[in-house]
């Protein structure tokens, strides 16, 4: 298998190496509203609501969908940074990771966590490889979270370790590969970093909930904020895979106006009990704010499309689990989308 070097600029021509030193996003944000007038408060509200996202896909038409046209200065793009399909670098000695009945699990894809952009607020690994494994037919049907560690797993491979690649002597086994490869086609992947806000940030007041509007207040320019955002880091159209942001959802609404997501979900577990004998008003204000905090304590560490596009794989995780490199404690969260 040739070497990829990642952390390269996908241009044509000589190829030179990209600097991986963190760009102050949060920094570029605070400093651009200052120069538009923007106070110092209402930024830091704004900023707290602001999370920034690594985009990867492959090429198309020789062109990245989620590269954005007219990128500003400092805003790294088009760096390689890993690799979907093909076989996975396991360590020496390492099995290939199975589900309960003995299965070998589909590899998705692996990272180079040294390539990846550095962006705040997601403390991934500074070296070592990340690798992605999914069934998300066999995780999607599970009905408890536990249970779907069985069928989506997370290798961390540190930096230095001797690795091999080959495919388990049992793949094909799997009745739902009689009719299809078990290796996908190998697909470079590029990585940009995008910015992501709540969509109803541009909303109308009339149409905020309760506690969408008491945020609000402190916020009286935010659509202007939010096109400031725009101006710094230019909208794209699609990602394969999405490091940290917000989470996809399926376009499912609760309370009215919350995308059905995992932490939401979340939210509503840890309010369980909490919420009887109170109107729906009151309900939706109590899940909005547990909703706040469970997006500090979690993030979606990656997502993507499976190769049945009606599925998207996901896998979550504490912050600090992230930060303490415990990618065993990942909780798998596959969708299905229609």
């Amino acid at each position: 298998m040739p070497k990829i070097e990642y952390g390269m600029p996908a241009a044509a021509g000589q190829i030179r190496p990209v600097s991986m030193m963190s760009v102050d996003h949060y920094g570029l944000l605070r400093r651009a509203a200052t120069d538009a007038g923007f106070t110092e408060t209402e930024t830091a509200t704004f900023a707290e609501l602001l999370r920034f996202a690594i985009w990867t896909s492959q090429r198309y038409n020789g062109e990245l969908a989620a590269h954005s046209r007219d990128l500003p200065p400092q805003r790294p793009a088009d760096l390689l940074v890993g690799r979907a399909g093909g076989l996975p670098q396991l360590p020496v000695g390492m099995p290939w990771p199975t589900d309960p009945e003995g299965y070998p699990l589909p590899f998705i894809a692996s990272f180079d966590c040294a390539a990846l952009p550095r962006v705040e607020r997601l403390p991934l690994p500074s070296d070592g490889s990340l690798l992605v494994f999914l069934h998300h037919e066999e995780d999607y049907d599970v009905c408890e979270r536990s249970d779907e560690q069985q069928y989506g797993r997370l290798l961390y491979v540190r930096a230095g370790t001797e690795t091999t690649a080959q495919l388990p002597a049992d793949y094909a086994a799997h009745p739902y590969y009689a009719d299809r490869d078990f290796i996908a086609p190998e697909q470079d992947l590029f990585a940009v970093v995008q910015a992501a806000l709540p969509s109803w940030l541009t909303a109308e007041d009339a149409d905020l909930s309760v506690f969408q509007q008491q945020l609000a207040r402190d916020m009286p320019h935010r659509r202007e904020l939010c096109a400031l955002v725009d101006r710094l880091w230019p909208a794209a159209d699609f990602a394969a895979f999405q490091f940290g942001g917000y989470s996809w959802h399926t376009g499912g609404v609760s309370y009215g106006n919350l995308y059905d997501d995992p932490e939401l979900e979340m939210a509503e577990t840890k309010l369980r009990g909490r919420l009887t004998g109170i109107d729906r008003v009151q309900e939706a204000f109590l899940v909005e704010q547990e909703l706040q905090r469970v997006r500090r304590e979690w993030l979606p560490l990656v997502q993507f499309e499976t190769r049945d596009y009606v599925y998207f794989g996901r896998f979550m995780i504490r912050v600090d689990d992230l930060a303490a490199q415990r990618f065993d404690r990942a909780v798998s969260w596959t969708e299905f989308t229609e």
